[in-house]
């Protein structure tokens, strides 16, 4: 039988070719040409239907992969995951720069006050008395530190904190005794309108605003609402007609004049004690603000006391922790460190625990004390329609440039009309100010007296969805 010929192709090598050296094929490509390398099949191959076959379906697939969107499954070319320019971190983490340039310094060794420093020195840093019987929390607390450290933040924090800070009266905590007139709140927030402002626009284009201050635990004295909740009803601090007053001037609904907050860290979470120093850093900044606006309207000739409106922190990530004190002057905000201690040493743990037990002990003293005797000024000052108003629940705006001072206006009465010159022109700055989403919120608010914006004994108020701890 005859040889069968081959059909000619142009993949084919040519008999001139043939006399020069190994054939070549050439493989006809798209266009436009794709952006991966096509596949070829080896010359050593024969030319047969099978392969033919198979040369031409990688060709297909080569043209589909170019012609379909992106799957979600191909990698992305590198100009699409090429990452921002790094200028400035465009996140909610409060960086030591970020909180340097709106000039809230954290652990630059700064010399503290000379008022405040005697006091921290004497009354703050007081040795315990040696003839207190000592707590069985510090032992509890070396003992639970290993369990804990392998938690999660919030479980870890369950496990040594009750037994490291306090517990109020009105808490009913089985574990602990409890202290008076005071409370322990997890994760409340701070009003944002108490916020450093950035010292120029510059600082607030590059950096942003301040994330919310949101502390792990805040320590302060006890609202009615939460004394009346047990049974007995606990003591309070203050009178239903003082806590009247402060609610038109609202840090945080849920307790009063908080005097120690926390932020606690944990080995198997994502942020390092540094994040917790710069949160309390954030933190504290916002209560001095408060105290200092506070005594500011009481005594509006006379600057306030730096012991005053001090404010102390603790942090801690479960090998290490510290105490820290906050205030404010000329300069800006300050947060150094007056106690480190490791929580592997059990006697370093009573040392420190003696420390926070003065911390509470003044708060319980003279600065109650000097709170209660700076509220009847306080009162004659709002009576006069000075300061600010700012309830629980109306926003966590913080004013938006140096040197302002926004009003929350009070709602209008049903004889009033919005058609009036003055309430347009009021509506319109305070537009400006807050953005359509909060006057939208405010004005909700107006309409519904029950969220205590007109009413100034409504104590049934929302603070952007945090529910009561």
């Amino acid at each position: 039988m005859p040889q069968r010929k081959r059909a000619r192709s142009e993949t084919c090598a040519t008999p001139e070719l043939l006399s020069s050296g190994p054939a070549k094929r050439r493989a006809v490509r798209s266009s436009p040409p794709p952006p991966q390398p096509q596949r070829t099949l080896s010359p050593s191959l024969p030319l047969t239907e099978r392969n033919l076959q198979a040369f031409e379906n990688s060709q297909t697939s080569s043209s589909n992969q170019c012609s379909f969107p992106i799957n979600a499954e191909q990698p992305l070319p590198s100009a699409m995951s090429r990452p921002l320019s790094p200028t400035r971190p465009n996140n909610n983490l409060d960086t030591s720069l970020k909180l340097a340039a709106y000039q809230i310094f954290v652990d630059y060794g700064r010399e503290l006050p000379q008022a405040l420093k005697e006091h921290v020195s004497t009354v703050i840093l007081a040795p315990r008395d040696p003839n207190t019987p000592l707590s069985p929390n510090a032992a509890k607390i070396k003992q639970q530190r290993r369990v804990a450290a392998q938690q999660n933040e919030r479980n870890g924090i369950k496990r040594i904190e009750p037994y490291m800070l306090f517990r109020g009266a009105a808490e009913d905590d089985p574990r602990v005794l409890a202290a008076p007139l005071v409370y322990s709140k997890e994760e409340i927030n701070l009003h944002r309108y108490f916020l450093p402002l950035p010292p120029d626009r510059t600082v607030k284009n590059d950096w942003k605003e301040l994330s919310q201050p949101r502390p792990d635990t805040a320590i302060g004295y006890v609202t009615r609402r939460d004394a009346q909740s047990t049974e007995p009803p606990s003591a309070t601090a203050f009178t239903a007609k003082e806590e009247r007053l402060l609610d038109g001037f609202c840090l945080t609904q849920y307790i009063l004049f908080p005097f120690l907050t926390s932020q606690w860290k944990t080995p198997n979470s994502n942020d390092n004690i540094s994040h917790a120093h710069n949160q309390a850093a954030r933190d504290g900044s916002v209560i001095v603000n408060y105290l200092h606006k506070f005594y500011s309207l009481a005594y509006p000739d006379q600057q306030p006391v730096v012991v005053d409106i001090a404010h102390y922190s603790f942090t801690c990530d479960l090998h290490t922790a510290q105490i820290w004190v906050h205030w404010h002057d000329e300069e800006g905000h300050h947060m150094e460190m007056i106690f480190e201690f490791s929580l592997r040493e059990e006697d370093k743990i009573v040392e420190a625990r003696g420390i926070l037990k003065n911390i509470l002990n003044y708060a319980l003293g003279d600065r109650l004390k000097n709170l209660k005797n700076a509220l009847p000024a306080f009162e004659k000052s709002r009576v006069k329609g000075k300061g600010p108003t700012v309830r629980a629940g109306m926003s966590t705006a913080a004013p938006s440039e140096a040197g302002s001072e926004f009003s929350f206006q009070l709602p209008m009465t049903p004889k009033s009309s919005a058609g009036d010159p003055i309430k347009k022109k009021r509506s319109a700055d305070v537009d400006r100010v807050l953005g359509d989403s909060v006057v939208g919120r405010l004005r909700w608010r107006t309409r519904n007296v029950d969220e205590g914006i007109g009413d100034l004994d409504s104590r049934n108020l929302s603070d952007d969805g945090v529910d009561s701890p």
